[in-house]
């Protein structure tokens, strides 16, 4: 389970620091609130996902294939994690 956790944190992290970083810039064009905040991250999350995992570093998902997370299952969570986010930002 631990490892599991240290292997996803590794796919994410790849994500989440230029994910937050421009979603934190497009909400401040947009009036910064955590409303825009979490929308811009819902927006922006998968694009990264698909920029850097899709195009940038295809063969990465063999590595993470070899773990048992299949590309469907990361495409998933990544959506998943894009909407709590959204949420919790829009009802705080």
């Amino acid at each position: 389970m631990i490892r599991n956790l240290k292997i996803l944190r590794i796919f994410y992290l790849k994500l989440l620091i230029p994910t937050v970083l421009f979603s934190i810039v497009f909400a401040f064009q947009a009036g910064f609130s955590l409303h825009h905040f979490g929308f811009c991250f819902f927006v922006i999350f998968p694009a990264f996902h698909f920029l850097i995992y899709e195009l940038r570093l295809k063969n990465e998902y063999v590595f993470f294939a070899n773990f048992g997370f299949s590309r469907q299952f990361l495409w998933i969570t990544t959506f998943s994690a894009g909407f709590l986010i959204n949420l919790i930002c829009k009802f705080s």
